[in-house]
C-alpha cells in the first residue's frame, strides 16, 4: 500500500524537527568541549599553586599528599568530562544528515495507543523534553524491527520479555538531511532497501550495515549466552560484518564494563585489516585490537634466529607443489596433515609430561669462551628432587637461582678486572676510579646473561623439538602413550622436518606446535584481560591452532567466523568440521549458526559458483539479477592479455569502481602484472606484504582476496594446466565469489574442469 502524502508530509517536517534539534545540540557541546579544555588546561597550570607543600613532620606529609591526590582527582574528574562530551559530539556529527534508518510502531499487550519507534546508529533524547526521539539500533526494544513482521512481536530487556503487537515497520533514505524515500515493509528488511544497498559500487573499504540486517543475523549479533559461537556463513552473507557489529552490539550492552581494548580480532591479513577498519568508528565505537596469527607466531619466536615461514609462503609451496610432485613435497604435505592434527596436539602434550622428570635441555651461560654456568648443572639442578609444580613455575625457581648466582658471578668478574687493571702499568687513577671503572665492566659483561635468565631463553626448546622428530623411538613412545601411532610416513616426516631445523627455518606447520611446547616448558602464557576473541577465515585454523588460542585467551568467548566452501589451506581440512571445533573450544557451551544467503554477488555469479562445488555447504542467492559471468578461451598469452585489457575497458566505462584481477599463486601474478603493466598502467599489484587496500584496478593471488569483495572480477587463466588439483577448487570457488556485479573467465588451451559442470 503507497504511502500517503499527508504520511510524507508528517515525516519530513519530523525529519527537518529532529535535525535541527540535534544541530542545536552539536552547537552546545563544542561550547562545552571549549569549556572543559579550558578548565582542565587550568588545572594543569596551576596544579601546585592550590597544593601546601610541607615536608616538616608526618602530619604534614601526610595532609600533602591528601592534597596532591585531592587536586589529581579533580583534573581527572574534568578530563573524564571532557571526553564524554567529546564521544558525544562525535557521534552527533556522525549521524546528523541521516539521524535515523527506520520506524517501528508498537503497542504492547494492554496498552492503549502505540508507540512510535525511531531507530537511528545513536540515541537522540529531545534536550527541552527528554523525549526519545531516536533509539540506538542496539537498544532492546530495536530488535523487535530485525525479528518480526507487523504482527505479534516481543523483546526481551534485561529485567523481563515485554509482549505485544508491531503495527507498522518502516524503512528511510535519507541523504544530506533530505527524506529521498520511505517504504513500509513485511516479514524481513525489505527488499527495495536490499536492492539499492547491493547494487551499489565496492569501497575500499567495509562500511557498517544496520539498516538491513536480517533475522538470522540479528541472532548471532546478540547472542550474549554462549561461550564460543560457530559462524558458518556462505561467501557474501555478511558474517565479518555481523561479527563486528555484535562488537559493538556488546560494547554498548556491556559499556560500563567492557571496552573495545579488551577485545581482538584475528585476521587472515593486515590488508583485511585495513579493508574492516572502518566499521566500528562508524558504529561510533573505537577499533578493537587487531592482529594476524602469523603476526603472533613472530611475536612468540622472536628471540630466535631462525627463519619463521609465513603461511601464504607455506601456501604458494603447496600450489607450486602440485604441479610437479616429487618425494620431498610429499613429505612435507604429510607432515603438514601430522603437525595440524589431534593426534599431535596430544603426542606434544605427552611430552610435556615426559619432561617433568626427564629429557629436558639447557643451554649454557657463558661470555666469549669463558663458560660460567653449564647446561648439565642447570639440568642436575632442575631434576636433583621431585616437585608437584609445573613445568613453568620451576622453571621460575630455576631463573631465580641463575640470577642470584650471577650476583655472585659478577662480583669474581669485577674482582677480575680491578686484579686486571691494577696491574697495567700505563693505567693513572685512583683506586675509586678502578673500582668503578671495574664494576661497570663486569655489570655490562653479566647483564646479557641476566636478560636471558628473566626470559627463561636458557632452556633449548628449538633442540628439544627437534628431538622430537630426530628420535624416532621418543616419539613412539609418546605416541603409545597418547593412544596413537606413527603415521605411515613417518620416515619422511621427520627427515625433513630435522633437515629445515638444521637449515635454521621454522616451517609454518612446526610454528604453532614449537610455540605450544615452549609454553609447556616456561609457562603458559596468557591474556586474561582478553575477553572477546574474534577469529576470522576460521576454517583455515587447524585443531593446534584452536587449542593454543583456548590457552592463550583463557577468560575469553570467542567467534568463530567460517566457510568450509573456501578452506583453502591443506591443514583446514584436519579441523574435522563443526563438530571437532566445539570439542577443542568448549563443547557444552559452543551454539552454531549458519548464514546460507548470500548478498554479495548476482544470483548469475552464485549460481556459477554453486556448480564448482557441486557437495559444497549450501548457498541460497538474494534474488538481483545481472550478467551471466562468461568464461572465453584466449589462443595464447598476449591474446589473453588484449582480452584482460578490453575487459578492464568495458568495465571501467560501465562505472564499475573497484576491478581485480586474480591469479592461482604470487609467480603468476607478478608475471602477469608485467605484461599487463604497459597496457594498463592504472594496475596495482598487491602482495602479501601490502597493508593498505585501495579501491581501483588491481592484481593478486586470489588467496589475498578472502573477505574482500569487488565490482568486477577476473580470473586471470582459468585453464586445466593452471587449476587442476582436486585441492584447488576451493581456491578457485572462493576467486569467483568476490565478485557484485562481473564476473570473467580467461583461459588458453582447455579450460579447468572444475567448469565442466
Amino acid at each position: 500500500m503507497p504511502i500517503q502524502p499527508e504520511e510524507w508530509e508528517l515525516e519530513s517536517i519530523r525529519l527537518l524537527k529532529v535535525s535541527e534539534l540535534i544541530r542545536e545540540r552539536i552547537i552546545q557541546l563544542g561550547e562545552t568541549l571549549d569549556i572543559r579544555r579550558s578548565d582542565a588546561t587550568q588545572i594543569r597550570l596551576n596544579f601546585w599553586d592550590d597544593i601546601s607543600v610541607n615536608t616538616e613532620n608526618e602530619d604534614d606529609l601526610i595532609e600533602t599528599a591528601a592534597s596532591i591526590t585531592q587536586q589529581a582527582h579533580v583534573l581527572t574528574a574534568q578530563e573524564r568530562s571532557y571526553k564524554l562530551a567529546y564521544d558525544a559530539l562525535r557521534k552527533l556529527e556522525r549521524v546528523v544528515d541521516a539521524p535515523y534508518f527506520s520506524r517501528i510502531d508498537f503497542i504492547e499487550t494492554g496498552g492503549r495507543e502505540s508507540e512510535k519507534i525511531y531507530i537511528g546508529l545513536t540515541s537522540f533524547l529531545d534536550p527541552h523534553t527528554d523525549e526519545i526521539l531516536i533509539y540506538d539500533w542496539r537498544a532492546p526494544i530495536s530488535s523487535l524491527f530485525y525479528d518480526f513482521p507487523p504482527g505479534p512481536a516481543s523483546y526481551t530487556t534485561p529485567e523481563m520479555t515485554i509482549e505485544g503487537e508491531l503495527t507498522l515497520k518502516r524503512q528511510y533514505i535519507i541523504k544530506a538531511g533530505e527524506l529521498q524515500n520511505m517504504f513500509d515493509t513485511g516479514i524481513t528488511i525489505g527488499d527495495e532497501m536490499l536492492q539499492q544497498m547491493l547494487s551499489r559500487n565496492a569501497d575500499d573499504k567495509m562500511h557498517s550495515i544496520v539498516t538491513t540486517i536480517q533475522r538470522e543475523q540479528n541472532l548471532i549479533i546478540r547472542d550474549d549466552r554462549h561461550k564460543v559461537m560457530i559462524v558458518q556463513g556462505a561467501a557474501g552473507s555478511g558474517k565479518t560484518s555481523v561479527a563486528l557489529q555484535r562488537i559493538a552490539y556488546l560494547l554498548y550492552k556491556h559499556r560500563k564494563t567492557l571496552s573495545a581494548d579488551q577485545m581482538i580480532l584475528f585476521s587472515p591479513n593486515s590488508l583485511f585489516s585495513d579493508y574492516v577498519s572502518h566499521v566500528l568508528p562508524e558504529l561510533g565505537e573505537a577499533n578493537m585490537q587487531q592482529t594476524t596469527f602469523q603476526d603472533y607466531l613472530t611475536y612468540r619466536l622472536g628471540g630466535t634466529e631462525m627463519t619463521l615461514e609465513d603461511a601464504y609462503d607455506q601456501l604458494e609451496f603447496l600450489l607450486a607443489a602440485e604441479d610437479e610432485q616429487n618425494d620431498v613435497d610429499s613429505a612435507r604435505m604429510s607432515g603438514i596433515h601430522y603437525k595440524a592434527s589431534a593426534d599431535f596436539l596430544q603426542v606434544v602434550e605427552e611430552y610435556g609430561e615426559r619432561l617433568r622428570t626427564e629429557g629436558l635441555r639447557f643451554h649454557h651461560f657463558a661470555v666469549g669462551s669463558k663458560v660460567f654456568i653449564y647446561g648439565s648443572e642447570l639440568r642436575d639442578l632442575f631434576y636433583k628432587k621431585e616437585s608437584n609444580m609445573s613445568l613453568g613455575d620451576r622453571m621460575e625457581q630455576l631463573s631465580e637461582w641463575i640470577l642470584s648466582r650471577l650476583d655472585d658471578i659478577e662480583a669474581e668478574v669485577q674482582k677480575r678486572f680491578y686484579r686486571k687493571m691494577a696491574k697495567e702499568p700505563t693505567y693513572i687513577g685512583s683506586e675509586q676510579e678502578m673500582k668503578r671503572m671495574s664494576k661497570r665492566k663486569a655489570k655490562r659483561a653479566i647483564e646479557p646473561l641476566r636478560e636471558k635468565a628473566r626470559k627463561l631463553e636458557f632452556v633449548d626448546v628449538l633442540g628439544l623439538y627437534r628431538e622430537l622428530f630426530a628420535n624416532t623411538l621418543l616419539h613412539s613412545d609418546l605416541a603409545r602413550a597418547a593412544d596413537q601411532k606413527l603415521p605411515a610416513d613417518w620416515d619422511a616426516i621427520s627427515g625433513f622436518t630435522v633437515s629445515a631445523l638444521e637449515r635454521g627455518y621454522i616451517l609454518y606447520e612446526d610454528a604453532t606446535p614449537l610455540v605450544y611446547l615452549k609454553g609447556l616448558i616456561e609457562g603458559q602464557q596468557t591474556v586474561n584481560t582478553i575477553r572477546y576473541v574474534i577469529v576470522d577465515e576460521a576454517q583455515d585454523y587447524s585443531p593446534f591452532h584452536y587449542a593454543y588460542l583456548r590457552k592463550l585467551f583463557p577468560r575469553a568467548r570467542f567467534t568463530l567466523l567460517g566457510d568450509w566452501n573456501q578452506g583453502i589451506f591443506t591443514h583446514a581440512s584436519q579441523t574435522g568440521g563443526y563438530s571437532s571445533i566445539s570439542e577443542l573450544m568448549a563443547e557444552q557451551e559452543t551454539q552454531t549458526f549458519r548464514l546460507v544467503k548470500s548478498y554479495r554477488s548476482t544470483r548469475e555469479i552464485i549460481e556459477f559458483a554453486e556448480r564448482i562445488l557441486p557437495e559444497g555447504e549450501p548457498v541460497e542467492p538474494f534474488n538481483r539479477s545481472g550478467d551471466a559471468p562468461r568464461v572465453l578461451q584466449a589462443a595464447h598469452e598476449s591474446e589473453l592479455a588484449l582480452g584482460v585489457e578490453a575487459a578492464v575497458q568495458e568495465w571501467t566505462a560501465m562505472g564499475m569502481m573497484s576491478i581485480a584481477i586474480l591469479c592461482k599463486t604470487e609467480r603468476e601474478t607478478r608475471r602477469a602484472h608485467e605484461l599487463l603493466s604497459s597496457r594498463l598502467p592504472q594496475l596495482q599489484l598487491i602482495t602479501k606484504d601490502t597493508l593498505h587496500f585501495a579501491a581501483g584496478l588491481m592484481i593478486l593471488p586470489a588467496y589475498l582476496a578472502k573477505g574482500l569483495e569487488f565490482d568486477a572480477v577476473l580470473i586471470y587463466n582459468a585453464s586445466k594446466s593452471v587449476y587442476a588439483d582436486e585441492k584447488e577448487r576451493k581456491l578457485f570457488y572462493t576467486a569467483c565469489t568476490r565478485a557484485l556485479h562481473q564476473l570473467r573467465l580467461f583461459y588458453i588451451g582447455e579450460k579447468t574442469d572444475f567448469l565442466r559442470e
